[in-house]
């Protein structure tokens, strides 16, 4: 071979190289922070709810009027008009639904049974007549499949799949007028009456899935969180269905307000198990709450101010150079009885580790002090550094998920000190008291306020318990609907 061909068939390897690894990355599955889990329990109480709307809405259905004429030996032309149909009652009979392969779910109904009433009118020549009927429809049965998907960016999406409506019996009761002549007609609509009837039954149901797919496309990817975080709730793979559930994999990813930036850690993989008592399962690894923590370190959200007027009024220490006497004399003597303000930062973001039963919060911070003389600006005097470890119980208020921090442990470190030698180990225990007292209550009234859960309108969650495994935490709950 050739030197040239060589080249050649070396830069088309290298190409082709280049393509593997370019569709590679383009195709690379996005792994959740959150999961979604809907079980068989949910989906047939969702069939209930969905049953009730289907019975309201078909008894709104409408039916069109009928209109015609046929020649009748001996009789002549008959024409013939049946007009303003009403549902007055509808049964449903019995209903089933089932996740179904290739991403469905079916949904069976039947023996069905309706009651129409309607009116009636014959002209035959001269002779005109009216009055009014009863169509009864029974042994209908009914088969239904929706699609389930997505549409690759981020949204879930239904769509009719299928409809079949078999009508076993129909049956017209005339009233009013001749009987000679409504019998003319009797044959002739109870042809069309069955078609119409099955269509129209369809045709409401696919108004349905479509109306429930409006709701969905209506529901935000994101949830404002503050002024400062969005959480991204948005689809990354399709839902994966089985016999059993529906699993949804969610982004669940704090975004900041100012600019769309990825957390340094990506999430790792996690996968839920069976459970078939509850309706819903909804998982939360640990990235989605570090994810947090790199927005809100990112935006300057994690540092607090101490001054004598900050904190509360029962704590039993000022804030003031009295207070390092012991710790740091140069301090003292140089700065006599002079207010002090503490400021209290992260070095890093918080990182939330989740174990078996555990939540354990890992707090980097620093403590800058400045003394506060009179009529001069703050004078830095010394910096700490600050590693705390604080435990977390997680808990479900209405639709919100909240925590509750309680400090475990307080090390310190002298990073800098403009005062001369400083005594850390006895500062430990005015600050565990200090974060204690002034600082943990604020997190915990913001965390008690809590983050949206990702949930349908006008639902409520029942019997929630919380299971905290490694990497993850599940909360198993039920639903109600329009509480």
């Amino acid at each position: 071979m050739s030197s040239s061909s060589l080249s050649r068939a070396w830069r088309s390897r290298k190409m082709l190289w280049f393509l593997v690894v370019l569709l590679g990355v383009g195709t690379e599955a996005v792994t959740p922070g959150i999961k979604m889990k809907i079980t068989l329990k949910g989906l047939d109480y969702g069939k209930q709810i969905g049953m009730e709307f289907l019975k309201f809405a078909l008894l709104q259905l409408p039916i069109p009027d009928f209109r015609g004429s046929y020649s009748v030996p001996l009789v002549g032309q008959v024409e013939y008009a049946v007009t303003g149909f009403q549902v007055k009652t509808i049964d449903l009979g019995e209903s089933l639904v089932a996740f179904a392969p290739s991403s469905r779910i079916k949904l069976s109904m039947g023996p069905a049974e309706a009651q129409v009433d309607g009116h009636w009118s014959v002209k035959v020549s001269l002779i005109h007549d009216s009055g009014t009927f009863k169509l009864s429809v029974g042994d209908m049965m009914l088969a239904v499949l929706v699609e389930v998907g997505w549409d690759g960016a981020g949204r879930l999406v239904v769509s009719p799949a299928g409809c079949s409506c078999l009508i076993g019996h129909l049956g017209i009761t005339f009233h009013g007028g001749a009987s000679w002549l409504y019998n003319i007609f009797t044959g002739a609509l109870e042809h069309p009456l069955r078609q119409e009837f099955g269509n129209k039954l369809c045709k409401e149901i696919q108004n349905a899935v479509e109306a429930l797919e409006r709701k969905l496309q209506a529901i935000p990817e994101s949830s404002h969180i503050s002024s400062v975080a969005d959480l991204d709730y948005s689809l990354v793979a399709p839902p994966l269905i089985t016999e059993q559930n529906i699993e949804l994999d969610l982004k669940g990813e704090f975004y900041s307000r100012l600019g769309h930036k990825e957390a340094p850690v990506p999430p790792a993989p996690f996968s839920l198990w069976e459970q078939n008592d509850c309706m819903l399962l909804l998982a939360f690894s640990d990235f989605v709450a570090n994810s947090a923590a790199f927005v809100y370190y990112g935006a300057g959200a994690l540092s607090w101010n101490l001054t004598d007027s900050t904190v509360p009024k029962k704590f039993p220490i000022h804030i003031n150079t009295k207070i390092f006497k012991g710790l740091a004399p140069e301090l003292l003597k140089r700065f006599p009885d002079t207010p002090m303000a503490l400021q209290l930062f992260a070095r890093r973001p918080p990182r939330l580790q989740t174990q078996p039963g555990t939540l354990q919060l890992l707090l980097p911070g620093a403590v800058q002090a400045y003394v506060l003389p009179n009529g001069t600006s703050a004078v830095p005097v010394f910096l700490l550094h600050v590693d705390a470890e604080a435990s977390a119980q997680v808990f479900i208020s209405g639709k919100n998920i909240g925590a509750s921090l309680k400090l475990t442990n307080v090390s310190l470190t002298l990073a800098h000190s403009d005062v001369g030698p400083f005594l850390v180990d006895r500062m430990e225990t005015l600050l565990y008291v200090a974060l204690k007292s002034a600082i943990l209550p604020r997190i915990n009234r913001k965390l008690k306020e809590g983050f949206p859960l990702p949930t349908l309108p006008k639902t409520t969650l029942q019997d929630t318990a919380i299971n905290i495994q490694e990497g993850f935490l599940v909360i198993a709950t039920n639903v109600q609907y329009g509480a």
